[in-house]
């Protein structure tokens, strides 16, 4: 699509029907008790991140040991594989609910983009990593989704190609050249006309270098420092904040490229830092190598501008009503330059034990900083008395023993004195041993504070193999409790991250976008779809390890097969499609991302059975009775005219064949007594004659009984 500056500015212009003056008194107001709030918050989150770092509690003396216990450390690395394991163990972190049957497939397509937004098209795994870190360690993690118009320009140089490339290249709209170099050859050809040879220059090959610019359209979601986001003291909860607002510090190129006027912007650059002095410490504390002062270039493109984006509830049209609208200002005078409704908060909040009725809650740093202190300063004084007892303070007689060799304490060295018994040790006894059950407590504490525990973690292998399965599976849900406990609280940030990110692209997607999905490109349409579909977050956790659960799929699995193998595949109780989730489900829990490698996850539909025929009346019974009733007396009479006529025939053939015996005895008696010859062979003739004719009156007259007059059969 091809970007148009001058509307992007347009657009961007302030609306003239609200009092600018009044307006900005607002924001002044809120802004100022928002970072009034954050700010003593922001302390807090320091010292966590001093904490975190293995920076605090720092010693109290330089002669002292400097040893720094790690446990807020070792308590957010130890839960954060779980909990990432929790939301990204599964293919679709989220799953859009359809409302009716109608719904299936297309809630399907919603369910695959927006994970393939998230996770393909954004780096989902590392912002929310890094919005989940913040959230244990500095109370509260933030997520920003947006839809991403900024303009971005890149040059490319292309040498040798050809002439059809160079034309598909400079076709595109968003393609400026700059600089290009044609290679020519001379070629003779024929006039047709004239039959003249001439001789014509045409382009070979071209050296060109372009500049392409084209917007981004697309959402993006990053994580946002914590120390960036105001929010009002007032708030219950995010959504509900009468202000929020996200500072930022972006060069005139930035804004410039978002759409505003680079001679405006200019006139703010260098307008200072995007947090106060007070949250600079946060800033300072998780990078401690950072400048953050800024790098003061001579081009004015790379100028810095303070950037605030204001959400704050105000009637804008003058309807009496407050509604959300964004606010967007530049410089420390907080000069307006942007504002406009809004509907959907693009931050999204990530708080791992939050406080009813406030905002911001607490984090396990808040619950582990006390234990890392005292667990520090414990181990500070068992090493400082460990060192004591093997280095004791010596005394001396002044003047009369070397001072360098007391002081020297490397083995086998001599001390140097006038008189014996010169320099005596001081022994100290090592008490470090009466510190020990102290911070066994302190790690119990810990335990029951995080639910990180040795045994937890699969360290301590006495304890597990020492208890039955039952004991060790509950001190195993037990130590997860926490952990589980911190993941639901981010399941509501994952839902309303999600919302926002199919809200953005039913808004802003323009036509069709091409979704890569299990090694096919899938076109999709987000302008259709429902922007309130229900929506449910896969979050891994329950009290059945991963373990138990592929056991219990795997029985589910046998007892599918044996209903079908019983009912067959289209029993009432289990179908094929339900079989295959089945399989598709121990395929993911065994470390499978795609299950289509192995298994077609959505079965075709089945054929449709033959229909059985519909059941006669019983008038249209009663007259196919009627009607075999008359066709079983007509095969019946068949049957005994043909038996009749047969009988007739045997009947004629055993009276000829009686009267041929007979005659053929008569015969020969007749040539026996009187030596007469006799014609045997036309007397057969005859008898043959005869019987054929008998024959035939027997066929006529079983076919007459079936005929009507007209010699056409009855019935």
């Amino acid at each position: 699509m091809e970007y148009d500056k001058d509307q992007a500015i347009e657009e961007l212009q302030v609306e003239d029907s609200y009092n600018e003056e009044e307006l900005q008194g607002v924001l002044k107001s809120e802004m100022d008790d928002a970072k009034d709030f954050i700010d003593q918050i922001d302390q807090d989150r320091a010292d966590a991140t001093d904490y975190y770092l293995g920076n605090s509690p720092t010693a109290q003396s330089s002669m002292q040991s400097e040893f720094v216990s790690t446990d807020v450390r070792d308590s957010v690395l130890f839960m954060l594989p779980s909990i990432m394991r929790t939301f990204f163990g599964t293919t679709k972190i989220v799953e859009f609910i359809p409302h009716g049957p109608e719904d299936i497939q297309l809630a399907k397509q919603q369910t695959d983009y927006i994970n393939y937004v998230i996770q393909q098209k954004n780096p989902g795994f590392k912002v929310l990593y890094d919005a989940f870190k913040d959230a244990l360690i500095r109370k509260t993690g933030f997520v920003k989704a947006y839809w991403d118009d900024s303009i971005t320009a890149s040059t490319h140089e292309y040498t040798d190609i050809s002439p059809e490339a160079y034309q598909a290249l400079i076709m595109d709209v968003n393609v400026e050249v700059i600089e290009e170099k044609i290679e020519m050859q001379s070629m003779t050809i024929i006039n047709p006309e004239t039959g003249e040879e001439i001789t014509q220059e045409t382009p070979v090959s071209y050296d060109v270098k372009i500049r392409r610019v084209k917007a981004k359209d697309q959402v993006v979601i990053e994580a946002v420092p914590t120390e960036e986001i105001l929010i009002s003291r007032h708030a219950r909860d995010l959504n509900s904040s009468p202000y929020v607002a996200h500072r930022m510090v972006k060069t005139v190129s930035d804004l410039v490229a978002m759409g505003y006027d680079k001679e405006q912007m200019e006139q703010f650059a260098g307008s200072g830092s995007a947090v106060d002095e007070d949250s600079y410490d946060l800033e300072q504390a998780r990078n401690p190598y950072a400048d953050f002062t800024g790098v003061d270039r001579a081009d004015s493109n790379s100028k810095s501008v303070l950037y605030v984006e204001h959400y704050v509830f105000y009637d804008l049209d003058g309807d009496g009503i407050d509604e959300r609208i964004r606010v967007c200002t530049v410089g420390n005078g907080l000069n307006i330059v942007n504002s406009t409704p809004w509907d959907d908060l693009p931050i999204t909040l990530f708080c791992p034990d939050p406080e009813p009725h406030t905002s911001i809650g607490s984090c396990p740093a808040d619950y582990l900083m006390p234990i890392q202190a005292a667990k520090s300063q414990i181990m500070r004084d068992t090493l400082d008395s460990l060192g004591h007892a093997i280095f004791p303070r010596m005394g001396i007689v002044e003047g009369q023993v070397n001072i360098d060799d007391v002081l020297n304490t490397d083995i086998g060295q001599p001390i140097r004195m006038r008189a014996p018994g010169m320099v005596q040790p001081f022994s100290v006894p090592f008490v470090g041993k009466e510190a020990f059950p102290v911070l066994s407590y302190l790690d119990e504490a810990k335990e029951n504070r995080t639910g990180v525990s040795k045994a937890s973690a699969g360290l301590n292998a006495e304890a597990l193999q020492s208890t039955t399965s039952a004991a060790v599976a509950a001190t195993m849900s037990g130590a997860q409790g926490r952990v589980e406990l911190i993941c639901r609280h981010f399941a509501d940030g994952m839902k309303d991250l999600f919302k926002l990110v199919n809200s953005l692209v039913i808004k802003h997607q323009e036509g069709q976008d091409m979704m890569r999905l299990n090694n096919q490109f899938i076109p999709v349409d987000p302008r259709y779809w429902d922007a309130d579909k229900d929506m449910v977050i896969n979050v891994g956790i329950s009290k059945n390890s991963d373990e138990e659960k592929f056991q219990v799929l795997t029985a589910l699995s046998q007892k599918q097969e044996q209903i079908m193998q019983t009912l067959g595949p289209n029993n009432p109780l289990v179908n094929l499609q339900q079989y295959a989730n089945t399989l598709t489900k121990m395929i993911e829990m065994a470390g499978f991302k795609d299950a289509t490698t192995f298994i077609n996850t959505t079965v075709p539909p089945m054929p449709p059975q033959p229909q059985e025929p519909a059941k006669p009346s019983p008038e249209e019974m009663l007259a196919q009775a009627e009607a075999m009733k008359a066709q079983n007396l007509a095969q019946k009479a068949i049957i005994d005219a043909e038996t009749d006529r047969m009988k007739i025939i045997m009947d004629d053939d055993r009276n000829r064949d009686e009267h041929e015996a007979t005659l053929k005895l008569k015969i020969a008696e007749l040539q026996a007594k009187y030596g007469a010859q006799v014609n045997v062979a036309e007397i057969n003739a005859i008898m043959e004659r005869d019987r054929e004719a008998i024959r035939q009156v027997a066929k006529n007259q079983s076919q007459g009984m079936f005929t009507n007059g007209n010699n056409q059969p009855i019935g």
